[in-house]
């Protein structure tokens, strides 16, 4: 009964990440189509950005347009972050939602790219321009990221036990 519960738990969840995936799919792709037409348009035609960009000037738009640019790179940064943290935990959860073990070398290694991830997007958070995330929540990032990272330590560790253990019998 409880493997049946585990299952159905974990299809739900793959299921949930998985649309999570596409959702921030979507906002990745759409804000890289943006950032190639702002970029295009300096680059093509420049009256027309200028005009765009003079009346948000004289509205108290404070920030350069390279600066613009540099934010909208990092939310892309972090937009893709985390649709391949979620990626690789709908990964996770579907090895559970088929009945496999969890306890698994690829686990171990999905877990640790979930943590880099995690730590990258925070990263990327703090560099833009509008400052996304304060000192505090960038540490709660790497702390988060630090315990994921040691999880994975313990899965690889479990995976070497049951490797003996199989070896033996």
């Amino acid at each position: 009964m409880k493997e049946k519960t585990l299952k159905t738990s974990a299809h739900v969840i793959s299921l949930l990440l998985t649309i999570g995936c596409i959702i921030f799919a979507v906002l990745s792709v759409s804000l890289l189509a943006g950032i190639i037409i702002i970029v295009g348009t300096l680059l093509f035609a420049p009256d027309m950005l200028l005009a765009a960009w003079e009346p948000a000037v004289k509205a108290g738009q404070s920030f350069s347009f390279g600066q613009c640019v540099f934010f909208f790179i990092c939310c892309l940064g972090v937009f893709t972050c985390i649709f391949l943290a979620l990626y690789h935990a709908k990964k996770i959860f579907g090895c559970i939602g088929k009945g496999n073990s969890p306890f698994t070398v690829k686990t171990g290694i999905q877990i640790r790219k979930i943590a880099l991830y995690i730590l990258l997007s925070a990263i990327l958070c703090s560099l833009s321009v509008f400052h996304l995330i304060d000192f505090l929540s960038f540490c709660l990032c790497a702390l988060f990221a630090l315990i994921l990272f040691c999880i994975s330590l313990i899965f690889d560790y479990g995976c070497k036990l049951q490797q003996e253990v199989d070896e033996t019998l």
